[in-house]
């Protein structure tokens, strides 16, 4: 019986798609990753008919790629040796715990379907700037995407409690409260535990996830949004330490010129997929031209009670610390005073920057971590080395915020590229590859290696790598889970969905 039929048998016929074309859709992004048609795609809708995919792809040997919604956008799910990908998309069930404020979720569910659900129950998701809607939020948060606003200050983005996942050899596996037998929320509520950290970022080599219970916040109707504006990034540090010392406000984050023009431009739209159609804007250069270097903006959220008082005393405290350190501080900027309503917005739904897209096409970011003080340095690398390369300093977009109390940062720095343009993607591929290097020279953390990234970290951490190999063998023996990421390796057979077994 060939592998196809017995995968229809499994999910049924109308669930095992082989068509050129659609498999040809899965072997792409917009990344720099060149990936491999799969011999086929399969949608399973229950955790049983993903362990019997699991099981029948250890039999014949074949490659299995996880798939959620394709928007990574950074090759994580493209099929480096073709094989079978399992599309999870169908898998898309909710539920809400009003009470203990999570819920439990597919890897089917998007950021906008997950927000508009628990809006409407008066809770808050916790979202990454410049995420697509419709990017699974459960893979999003097993890639430790760093979110706008972090749950707390003390605990940061640890916003996961229970896991349950199929293991590479189809066993299922449910991690903390869950795996006493239970449903989650009951006697011991959600048990936060850190056994799922083994699988985070690891890229689906290491197990499928099915459900995942995360933490939502109370949403605060009163919130307020304030703008700082600064000449150079070598001005940011200070104001922002002492902003996260005082613990003035949810969010705290900045934005260059270039990327705040962006999101700020109407003749752009957020791109429905990516890469996108470029499309000049003489708005955006306008608005360009008249936005400071960098904006850091610190949202005050209140708490379930007293908000009012809570938004208050922490509006006082961040316009007191702003004199004290000579700059201005408001809920506009001169010539944009609709600012803030568009940050109360931003905030919850954070993919209006995906409007940067439609610069070039495609946005090709460095994300790492580095110390708060060290922003201006990485940024005058960044600059020098794409000046090199003739790429103009001002086209570089850049985001960045605020971690751990403001000890450190999560930055991303893009290029951009038309890439139906070889001769500039080329150089922007060389460019980038070049940048990446750099900033691991200069000791900036990849804690995210995607692509040619894996090489560049783990070059620099044999240890490490090998003994990530050693856990790969030891769980996955037949190494059929997502092979070529993160290093992992795998021997393809002659087995296909148009081949017997």
């Amino acid at each position: 019986m060939s592998l196809k039929q017995q995968l229809a048998n499994i999910v049924g016929s109308s669930q095992v798609i082989d068509d050129a074309v659609i498999c040809e859709g899965y072997a792409k992004d917009q990344s720099f990753v060149k990936g491999k048609p799969p011999d086929c795609a399969v949608r399973p809708q229950t955790v049983e008919e993903i362990q019997e995919i699991v099981r029948l792809a250890n039999r014949a040997k074949t490659p299995l790629i996880p798939y959620s919604s394709g928007l990574n956008l950074h090759g994580a799910t493209l099929p480096a040796n073709g094989g079978i990908v399992i599309d999870l998309t169908r898998m898309r069930k909710i539920e809400i715990n009003e009470k203990d404020w999570f819920v439990i979720i597919e890897p089917g569910v998007t950021y906008e379907m997950l927000q508009d659900a628990v809006t409407e129950k008066g809770l808050r998701l916790m979202v990454p700037f410049g995420v697509p809607p419709g990017r699974s939020v459960l893979t999003s948060y097993l890639e430790r995407d760093v979110m706008l606003a972090a749950a707390s200050l003390e605990y940061g983005n640890n916003l996961i409690f229970d896991a349950e996942l199929i293991l590479p050899q189809g066993e299922l596996l449910r991690t903390g409260c869950w795996n006493l037998g239970g449903r989650p929320g009951g006697f011991y509520g959600p048990g936060l535990n850190m056994l799922y950290k083994l699988w985070t970022g690891a890229q689906g080599t290491l197990g499928i996830f099915t459900r995942m219970i995360i933490t939502v916040q109370h949403f605060s109707p009163q919130r307020r949004f304030f703008f700082i504006p600064f000449n150079s990034s070598e001005e940011i540090a200070d104001i922002v330490k002492l902003i996260q010392r005082k613990e003035i406000g949810c969010e705290c984050f900045g934005l260059n010129r270039f990327n705040l023009a962006a999101l700020l431009t109407d003749e752009w739209e957020v791109p429905r997929q990516f890469p996108a159609a470029k499309k000049p804007s003489a708005q955006f250069d306008i608005v360009k031209k008249t936005l400071p270097a960098w904006t850091i903006i610190v949202g005050i959220t209140g708490s379930p009670y007293f908000p009012e008082e809570k938004i208050q005393y922490e509006e006082d405290a961040l316009r007191e610390l702003c004199k004290e350190m000579g700059r201005a501080v408001d809920t506009r900027l001169p010539g944009f005073p609709d600012l803030e309503a568009v940050f109360l917005r931003e905030s919850l739904r954070p993919w209006g920057i995906l409007k940067k897209f439609n610069y070039r096409g495609s946005v090709h970011d460095l994300s790492f971590k580095v110390p708060l003080k060290r922003i201006h340095e990485v940024e005058t690398a960044i600059a020098a080395g794409a000046q090199k390369d003739n790429y103009a300093a001002q086209d570089i977009g850049g985001y960045f915020v605020v971690m751990e109390r403001g000890r450190a940062i999560h930055g991303e720095f893009d290029f951009h590229c038309d890439p139906t343009a070889s001769e500039e993607k080329d150089r922007v591929i060389k460019m980038w590859l070049t940048a990446s290097k750099d900033l691991m020279d200069k000791g900036a953390l990849f804690d995210r290696p995607y692509g040619d990234w894996a090489d560049m970290v783990y070059s620099r951490a044999p240890q490490y790598a090998l003994k990530l190999k050693q856990i790969k063998q030891e769980m996955d023996p037949k190494g059929i889970l997502n092979p070529g990421k993160l290093g992992f390796k795998f021997q393809k057979t002659e087995d296909s969905c148009q081949n017997s077994e």
